[in-house]
């Protein structure tokens, strides 16, 4: 026999049913079935088997070991196939969905805030996309949290996160940074973010130490990273000072992971957009407008 061969599946439920009930009478009812019918399905199985399932006497019917032993496996087997089959059905019953936007962003800032949204709609998918922005292309998301880059047919453009770039450091390494001034900072390790996409600068620290009005002199030292959330944790774990944008560091400094040092604030060049369909469905809009009011509570 083919080891992949299953039993008759019609003579498996009647057998199942029968096992729970002890009667044959009563799984033909749950099955809307005759008796004579349960007892054909489970003698056909018992053939494929190999072996009794039932006693059957003149009080009624009653597993043999064999039977008990099959009942409980087979037990087991149909109820991991209701909860898969369930959770299969739920998940495409429910709302999903899918926002898109830099690795960054993720990191820092969405992730925390689709998480309380997950506690609040429970019943909605809400699947983040870390990726980079293609210039062209579909969006392949339901939101796009990105820096404007031209025109998206059929979708709107809001201002998301536009708050400037500031000094932060971890409390480990400038304790409490009340007395730190701008000229102490260029005393300290410092944490560079370079990007590398040329077309969108971002402020350094050579521009941070001239509006402070402190002199330097050449090329600064220190680590460099092409993405915000990477100097971010590096700053965290006190390697250095980085220069990061305001807005995704602000659970870092509600958590006390960061610290914002006394220094001038620089203009972020480009702010992030969230781009979305012009009419999306309800659960997309809930999710753009939620995420939108987050961004607009004031700063710390």
């Amino acid at each position: 026999m083919d080891k992949r061969a299953l039993p008759p599946l019609p003579a498996l439920r009647a057998f199942e049913a029968a096992a729970r009930h002890l009667s044959f009478a009563r799984a033909a009812g749950e099955l809307h079935v005759t008796a004579a019918a349960v007892s054909h399905q489970i003698k056909q199985l018992e053939h494929w088997l190999g072996r009794a399932l039932f006693q059957r006497s003149a009080n009624g019917v009653s597993l043999t070991p064999a039977g008990s032993d099959y009942a409980l496996r087979i037990r087991d087997a149909f109820e991991r196939l209701v909860s898969t089959s369930c959770a299969v059905r739920d998940h495409q019953l429910r709302p999903v969905v899918k926002i898109r936007t830099q690795f960054s962003v993720a990191a820092l800032w969405l992730t925390p805030r689709v998480a309380s949204l997950s506690r609040q709609r429970p019943e909605l998918e809400i699947r983040v996309i870390a990726a980079e922005h293609r210039a062209s292309g579909a969006m392949n998301a339901d939101i796009g949290i990105y820096f404007q880059r031209g025109e998206l047919p059929g979708h709107s453009q809001q201002p998301l996160l536009s708050g400037p770039f500031r000094a932060y450091a971890s409390p480990a390494l400038v304790g409490r940074g009340r007395d730190l001034r701008p000229a102490d900072v260029a005393m300290l390790p410092l944490l560079h973010l370079s990007i590398e996409d040329r077309g969108w600068p971002s402020p350094g620290f050579a521009d941070w130490f001239e509006q402070a009005g402190v002199p330097v002199h050449g090329p600064l030292p220190g680590l460099r990273f092409n993405l915000a959330h990477l100097a971010a944790h590096a700053a965290m774990l006190g390697a250095g000072v980085a220069l990061l944008p305001q807005d995704l560091c602000e659970d870092a400094v509600r958590q006390g992971s960061l610290l914002p040092l006394p220094g001038p604030a620089l203009p972020a060049p480009h702010p992030y957009m969230l781009m979305c369909r012009t009419a999306p469905e309800e659960a997309v809009a809930w999710v753009r407008d939620a995420l939108l009011r987050d961004a607009t509570r004031p700063s710390l």
